[in-house]
């Protein structure tokens, strides 16, 4: 029997302005026995501090670590080698969450033998302005239906065993994105509280994307070549439309939206847009077809049309309106 009910795992670097309200709103959580994990990847500012604070505060509940800096995924995957808990979730060092939301997600679990819980999250600015996050709930069937849906980790709870042998990709963004399609491809029981958002995620001031990262956005093809790798691997093809629809929304959509959106040159952009486009075409052939462009949002469908005419200008435009 595990320890724990829950096992938080929070990686930490140089969020010393954020830390402390994160630990706050885990520290407070209405649902005892749970387990606290701080992993430390490296951080150089005052973060360890703080944290030393808190696990002299509440040691039953926090347990404190320090690594070399591998990347927010290799501390993950160091959080889960330490974590004793029946359930797992995961925190972003910067962002915090409702008093009760592992009660709720839990008892949700426990009553149904649930693999995985999911919950309605929403964005925060630092001048705390809220905004709710859409959330998907079109399709009947359970597991269909969160492929659809939020693809982070953190506003989710997980069953240890079904995720003990799978990993988070290290030094790469999107580390999210593969681990949760593993995820769900090995689950039988989701389920979903979506009467209030239960998760607050900060959107940074002075996020705007540049020459230096641009190109990180290519980094999302490793996500998709490590999941066809995964469905090939373990026979599990009959996946292979939904994985499709999920590279148009995140690749196509998404990523070529933030490339337009980039304060960078047009021929950084270009050449962007183009490497996207090609992976698409090569490991998708198919996918103007796909039979789950109809989920999409009105506005994403209208954005997907307009990359088809390659209209990009115009993309631009709406997208600097929306910005104000």
């Amino acid at each position: 029997m595990s320890k724990y009910k829950i096992s938080v795992i929070v990686p930490v670097y140089n969020v010393e302005k954020y830390i402390g309200k994160c630990l706050d709103s885990l520290v407070n959580q209405t649902l005892s026995d749970i387990e606290i994990i701080v992993v430390n990847d490296g951080s150089h500012d005052n973060s360890q501090k703080i944290i030393d604070k808190y696990v002299k505060r509440y040691p039953d509940k926090i347990k404190s670590y320090i690594k070399e800096n591998g990347g927010q995924g290799s501390a993950r995957n160091y959080g889960l080698e330490k974590a004793n808990g029946e359930y797992i979730g995961y925190v972003d060092s910067d962002d915090y969450i409702k008093s009760n939301m592992y009660e709720i997600l839990y008892n949700i679990a426990i009553k149904n033998n649930s693999d995985i819980v999911i919950t309605r999250d929403c964005t925060v600015t630092e001048d705390n302005n809220e905004y709710n996050n859409p959330y998907f709930d079109k399709i009947s069937d359970k597991k269909e239906n969160a492929f659809f849906g939020n693809m982070g980790v953190c506003n989710k709870i997980y069953k240890k065993s079904i995720i003990k042998n799978i990993r988070f990709k290290e030094h790469v963004w999107y580390e999210d994105l593969a681990f949760t399609l593993k995820v769900l491809i090995n689950s039988k029981n989701i389920d979903y509280y979506f009467d209030e958002p239960l998760y607050y995620y900060l959107k940074r001031n002075g996020s705007t994307m540049n020459n230096s990262n641009v190109k990180k956005n290519l980094e999302i093809l490793d996500a998709f070549n490590d999941i066809l790798s995964y469905i090939k691997h373990n026979k599990k093809e009959e996946y292979f439309n939904k994985i499709e629809f999920l590279a148009i929304d995140h690749i196509y959509i998404s990523a070529i939206v933030r490339v337009l959106s980039a304060d960078t040159d047009n021929k950084i952009k270009s050449e962007t847009i183009n490497e996207l486009i090609c992976y698409m075409n090569k490991n998708f052939p198919n996918y103007k077809n796909n039979e789950y462009v109809n989920t999409l949002s009105r506005n994403r469908k209208i954005i997907y049309k307009l990359i088809n005419l390659k209209m990009y200008g115009l993309i631009k435009l709406i997208f600097k309106v929306k910005k104000g």
